[in-house]
């Protein structure tokens, strides 16, 4: 049957099997790079035991446990042999390793039979003569002395030295793989600032494009990568929310300081950034797929994918410059109604150029208009700030025309024109004249988290409330229509909706999982995010509206409304073009140097598990946040899908993690026998014996129980992707 279907495979699909055999490779290689570092680890072991003549009984990759279904028994290793006194092998439950020593078994079960077996014990019948199958009695075992290979029998400091080898080794190679990445090469994202989310802490600051950041909360690094950045910011933010961020931006030879707030991404409160994205290249993503329905999925092929972008409209784009690609972000983002035309040169060997035309994106609506909310955010010393601008200003007209539609107001601001603003401040109505400055739009005007939007040359921020400010009957399906003034509370696809080809896209898949857990308008959920998250969503698809109204004669009146999908008049902002983000590679420039690239690297992953165990233990983290052998696998295959050297890292934090946790001093683990030995030493005797096992028993309930519940995250994470 297998051969047969592969065989259908291959006739129907010619690169069906290519494919199958890069991922069976891909698989392998995964499996190859965790089974190393759990090998590794117990090689510690093994090689300090045997250096202090213990005998290993067994080496195992893998658990073997005895696989008994009634009369059926299973194979318990994939693979084992003999060699000498031990058993090598590897198990079928690819969930750790271990090397059995004797008289050492940590299963609580078993640890009073390993005793006894480290004993020199023999047995005699009533007249005193020796018989091999008689049982010795427990005083026999109590008194024989031990086996001097066994593990009890050696003193406690050479006991602490086989403990703490798997811990050490995983840490010596730990270094060497990330050493050997950095020696093959590291490709990343620079910590060069390529824009700022509208309303943002950074954004508020007037960071500008092009800085390299070489500080941030104490790291100190002139090759900051851009992950590195995000991680410290991430767990500053989940330690303490309120604490601001130093950050240190290099300009050429001038450095600058900022300390800046963080705040938390949309959907996820634990979760917070200070608001900046990376440098794009002119150059189209051939890792993001063009999303279905928009005018670069219309314009471009998938040959285009990876191309390089030589101008827009004429305008050439500086291919050596890191801000190559401004000019055409900017245009993009303030011409919703323009077409764009784009001369593309082809990354293949023939390097053919092309033209494409982005036409304008039409957008989707469901009959709503949102009301213009108050001034949220202004930019330090910029433009707005400097005429006079406050935040909570309410902004009632611009040029003298009244302003409602926030929509058309951010469309009005795009064209960066001279404005007066009358703006209502307390009882008072304040006209302010602003001249917009050159900061250009890498971003759309609403990218960012919340509701805020913004022209980047004014200089300043207003919220889109979800507040209805006109509406459209004829949206209508059923149920009631909205008023201006109503306040929207929540919003739920119909259970009906048919989307059609549109599931096959990976992207809307998601969007339609999450948007039916249904949309609560909150401080993180927005409406006007929601609105931009259907776009790509077939018209006629139909939506439950949930609103409040107040009236003469009550308020907070609930208003129901099932609202379909239709294109609007209006042009979108975004068209579906994602530019790749500036790589480099970092080499290391001598064998010493990738020693001390490696030990970095090892340092800094030390430090992450240590922050994340102290944010786990003081509740910080979420749940969510913990997984377990399928998470780890998923990383591992992404990381191997990125090259060698994504792998050696991935297995350099994989190393440190298993170093860490396993001498974290719960008994079973490494650590908790090294809590054990320290107490012996202290005391000048063993531990008692019952109390050992007693306390080995908690502790394996308690591995046990982490294990169920990082099981049971990793597979409702697997079917919430």
């Amino acid at each position: 049957m297998l051969s047969d279907s592969l065989l259908l495979l291959s006739d129907s699909e010619p690169e069906g099997l290519v494919a199958l055999g890069s991922q069976i490779l891909l698989w392998l290689r995964v499996a190859i790079g965790i089974g190393v570092v759990i090998f590794v680890h117990e090689l510690g072991h093994f090689v300090a035991a045997k250096m202090f003549g213990v005998k290993c009984e067994k080496f195992y990759v893998g658990f073997d446990p005895p696989l008994k279904f009634g009369p059926i028994r299973l194979p318990s290793s994939l693979i084992k042999f003999r060699y000498g006194e031990t058993e090598y092998g590897i198990g079928v439950v690819p969930l750790g390793g271990y090397v059995k020593m004797l008289g050492q078994d940590d299963d609580p079960r078993r640890m009073q039979e390993a005793a006894a077996l480290a004993k020199q014990v023999e047995s005699e019948d009533e007249e005193g003569s020796e018989l091999d199958d008689a049982q010795p009695t427990e005083e026999q075992i109590a008194n024989a002395p031990l086996d001097p290979r066994s593990l009890p029998a050696k003193p406690v400091w050479q006991r602490m030295i086989i403990m703490s080898a798997g811990v050490f080794m995983n840490i010596v190679t730990a270094a060497m793989f990330a050493a050997l990445a950095f020696m093959n090469g590291v490709d990343y994202t620079p910590a060069i600032i390529g824009g700022t989310s509208p309303g943002s802490p950074a954004w508020q600051s007037g960071i500008e494009i092009g800085g390299q950041v070489v500080a941030v909360d104490g790291l100190e690094d002139n090759q900051m990568h851009f992950r590195e950045m995000q991680s410290a910011i991430l767990h500053t933010g989940l330690e303490d929310p309120d604490r601001r961020i130093p950050l240190s931006l290099r300009y050429g030879d001038d450095v600058k300081d900022f300390n800046l707030a963080t705040e938390p991404i949309s959907g996820k409160i634990k979760r917070r950034v200070i608001g900046v994205k990376p440098i794009d290249v002119p150059k189209i993503s051939k890792y993001v797929p063009p999303l279905a329905g928009t005018a670069f999925a219309a314009a471009a092929t998938k040959e285009d994918m990876g191309s390089v972008i030589l101008s827009y409209n004429g305008n050439a784009l500086d291919q050596e410059d890191i801000k190559g690609a401004v000019p055409l972000l900017d245009y993009l983002f303030t011409h919703p109604d323009e077409p764009i035309q784009l001369v593309l040169k082809s990354d293949d060997e023939g390097a053919t150029e092309k033209t494409i035309s982005l036409q304008p994106q039409a957008s989707k609506w469901l009959g709503i208009r949102l009301s213009v909310g108050p001034v949220t955010a202004l930019v330090k010393d910029g433009p707005a700030e400097a005429a006079g601008l406050k935040v909570d200003d309410a902004i009632q007209a611009l040029n003298g025309t009244p302003v409602s539609d926030g929509e058309q107001l951010i469309a009005d601001l795009a064209k960066r024109e001279p404005i007066t603003l009358s703006v209502k401040r307390g009882d008072q109505t304040v006209q302010i004249e602003i001249t917009p400055n050159d900061r250009p739009q890498v971003e759309a005007p609403t990218y960012g988290n919340g509701d805020a939007a913004a022209i980047n040359a004014y200089g300043f921020a207003f919220s889109l409330p979800a507040v209805v400010q006109a509406f459209d009957e004829a949206a209508v399906d059923s149920g009631d229509a909205l008023l201006p003034g109503d306040q929207i509370i929540q919003l739920v696809p119909a259970g009906d909706n048919e989307y059609g080809k549109l599931m096959d896209d990976e992207i809307t898949e998601r969007m339609v999982k999450l948007l039916a857990e249904g949309w609560k308008i909150d401080e993180l959920h927005s409406a006007f995010s929601f609105f931009e998250s259907i776009q790509f969503l077939p018209e006629g698809t139909r939506f439950e509206v949930m609103a409040k109204r107040d009236t003469a004669d009550q308020k907070d009146v609930i208003v129901k409304t099932v609202l379909k999908l239709t294109q609007d008049d209006r042009n979108r902002f975004d068209r579906g073009l994602y530019l790749e983000p500036l790589t480099r590679t970092q080499y290391s420039t001598s064998l010493a140097n990738a020693t001390v690239l490696g030990m970095r690297e090892t340092k800094r992953r030390a430090s992450d598990v240590g922050r994340f165990l102290r944010m786990l233990v003081f509740g910080k983290v979420s749940a969510d946040q913990v997984g377990g052998p399928i998470k780890i696998f998923d990383f591992a295959g992404s990381a191997a899908e990125r090259g060698f050297s994504e792998q050696l890292l991935f297995l350099t934090m994989l190393s440190v993690n298993l170093a860490i946790l396993n001498f974290l001093p719960i008994p079973v683990l490494d650590g908790g026998h090294m809590v054990f030995l320290t107490c012996e030493a202290v005391m000048g005797r063993r531990v008692d014996e019952q109390m050992e096992m007693r306390l080995t028993m908690v502790g394996g309930l308690m591995l046990l129980s982490l294990f169920i519940f990082v099981m049971f995250n990793d597979i409702i994470g697997l079917f919430a992707n």
